[in-house]
């Protein structure tokens, strides 16, 4: 199959070294009839032979690229790019093409993404690359190519990842690139520091439907690009699925095994009118050394707190209201005006911090959340996450689960060990909080 981005096809030994045999039963006529989509399929599945190879020991290992027929001029372009062997079926010739390069692949890639975008753009009716995406992104809501059919679901996420690129080419002087963060294994550069991955982002689009968006991915493009001008450094608390963690500064706000409902916090620089995400590369400074002088910053930050409800605060009056929770000294402050040991908090927006008093009284911590769920889906664009987490002595140490959250998770969870207890025979605590 021409299109099995992520596998090899045939593993195989010639004069005793291993050898991956990748191949393409078309002929010459139709890759002609899609040149663009032959050349980004070629390339990807010739690197990521290599890379499997590489990855079992195997550095300087052969593929080959097994045809039926005369392949076009553009494919031999391709395999000395990727530095590939053309096998002819019958096994007649093999000829041996490259040395190639990750630059030349890159340049390959670019000039078919490019093409690529503008052909996708032509098959929904437009020639706004913006509107393409749109409208190719309700159609793939609508009826998602099955992963099963290879040729569909690759073709749709190289037609949402070419038209992504080219907005972000519209934008940044950058270009596609050969990488191996990626399952298709290019990324957009925008800058030497700066690589955004929009394949990732569209297979989500394909697989997560409505929830992603390759707009999103061109938002974060924006947020990362704004963070090379000055700012002090900032925590920010994002959700999971809105931010592209691949060169970003971040980390989990308990555990990386939390459920993914929880939000993430990362580090970025705070502009005059922007906030731009930290890029590992351009840190100049350990990921450790960021957090503590963002954590100091936001110690600094004054907020109001007035109360919403019985035992219920809500903290705001600053952009970085709800990273507050994130204020160790301040979080302390609030245990001592409520009270309480224990208290719920939740970031439900931006700008919005809710801090309530954990009681026993299952019917409380439901207001909470029923409160917390309101202001999230309320807050539209600025929204941040739902889920209620749990903070002792200033400090998140956990996360509330409800029947709900625990009914969600047995349904995507194999069976639970015959030794492990019910949950609904613990504890009222146990029960609720995922205690990290």
């Amino acid at each position: 199959m021409y299109c099995s981005i992520d596998k090899i096809d045939l593993a195989a030994r010639v004069d005793g070294k291993p050898i991956a045999i990748q191949s393409d039963h078309r002929s010459n006529a139709e890759m002609l009839a899609e040149p663009e989509l032959s050349v980004l399929f070629a390339l990807a599945r010739i690197v990521n032979a290599r890379a499997q190879l590489a990855e079992d020991g195997h550095v300087d290992a052969a593929v080959h690229y097994a045809v039926a027929t005369e392949p076009p001029l553009f494919m031999r372009e391709v395999l000395a790019a990727a530095h590939a062997t053309l096998e002819r079926a019958d096994r007649k010739r093999v000829e041996l093409y490259g040395p190639g390069s990750a630059h030349e692949v890159g340049v390959l890639a670019d000039r078919a993404f490019k093409e690529l975008a503008r052909r996708a753009a032509a098959k929904v009716g437009v020639r706004d690359p913006a509107m393409a995406l749109r409208m190719l992104e309700d159609q793939t809501y609508a009826n998602p190519p099955e992963r099963s059919d290879e040729v569909a679901y690759w073709t749709r996420v190289l037609e949402l990842s070419a038209l992504a690129g080219e907005l972000l080419r519209a934008k940044y002087p950058g270009r596609w690139v050969q990488s191996d963060r990626a399952i298709v294994p290019f990324g957009f550069q925008m800058s030497e520091h700066s690589t955004m991955f929009p394949t990732n982002r569209a297979q989500r689009v394909v697989e997560d439907g409505r929830g992603e968006s390759l707009f999103k991915l061109l938002v974060a493009a924006e947020e990362t690009a704004s963070g090379v001008a000055n700012g002090r450094l900032m925590p920010s608390l994002r959700d999971r699925r809105d931010v592209v963690l691949e060169d970003v500064v971040w980390k989990p706000v308990i555990a990386d095994d939390a459920p993914s409902d929880l939000p993430i916090i990362v580090c970025g620089v705070d502009g005059e009118t922007t906030f731009g995400l930290l890029r590992k590369e351009a840190i100049g400074k350990t990921p450790e050394q960021a957090f503590a002088e963002a954590y100091s910053n936001l110690a600094e930050e004054a907020v109001q707190c007035d109360e919403v409800a019985s035992g219920i605060l809500l903290v705001s009056g600053s952009f970085y209201a709800a990273e507050k929770l994130l204020d160790r000294e301040f979080m302390r402050s609030l245990h001592d005006d409520l009270g309480a040991d224990l208290l719920a908090a939740a970031a439900p927006a931006r700008g919005c911090l809710l801090v309530g008093r954990i009681t026993e009284n299952p019917a409380a911590i439901a207001r909470f959340a029923e409160l917390t769920r309101s202001r999230h889906d309320e807050s539209g664009g600025r929204s941040i996450s739902p889920a209620v987490m749990l903070v002792s002595d200033g400090r998140v140490a956990g996360y509330v689960r409800g029947p709900e959250d625990e009914q969600r998770e047995a349904d995507t969870k194999p069976d639970r060990p015959p030794t492990e207890p019910d949950p609904k025979k613990l504890g009222f605590l146990r029960r609720w909080f995922g205690r990290k």
